[in-house]
């Protein structure tokens, strides 16, 4: 009986530790990120989140909530974004370090919080 009670025991522990076991380990199959996708799983993110950035100015212009010397300057900003991604992968040879991906990312954290009140703000220019 107690040994029949410690391979019921031992059976429910490898049920319970199979989820566990199934799940993959290591780096993700398929070749390694290129040089436009970044070298972290986060990568991409500067790009898409600037693309995110650019729609909510484009639907603030079609709604009204911002006028077109809002929408170019918040936009002036995104470019110069870009271009310092650019210059910063191409000198570190298609990568970025963490300190620079973090700065972009506050840049353009501070350009969304920008566009943000410029679209709240309930200011219309009279002319």
């Amino acid at each position: 009986m107690k040994m029949m009670m410690s391979a019921a025991a031992a059976a429910l522990a490898l049920l319970a530790a199979a989820p566990a076991l199934a799940q993959p380990y290591g780096p993700p199959a398929g070749p390694p990120p290129g040089p436009g996708m970044g070298e972290a799983p986060q990568g991409w993110q500067i790009d898409r989140r600037i693309d995110w950035v650019q729609q909510r100015i484009s639907r603030g212009r079609a709604d009204g909530s911002l006028d077109w010397q809002e929408a170019r300057r918040v936009e002036t900003e995104l470019i110069h974004i870009r271009n310092d991604e650019r210059m910063m992968r191409a000198k570190g040879g298609g990568r970025l370090s963490d300190r620079e991906r973090f700065m972009l990312e506050g840049r353009v954290d501070h350009v969304n919080e920008q566009l943000h009140w410029l679209r709240h703000n309930d200011e219309r220019r009279p002319w």
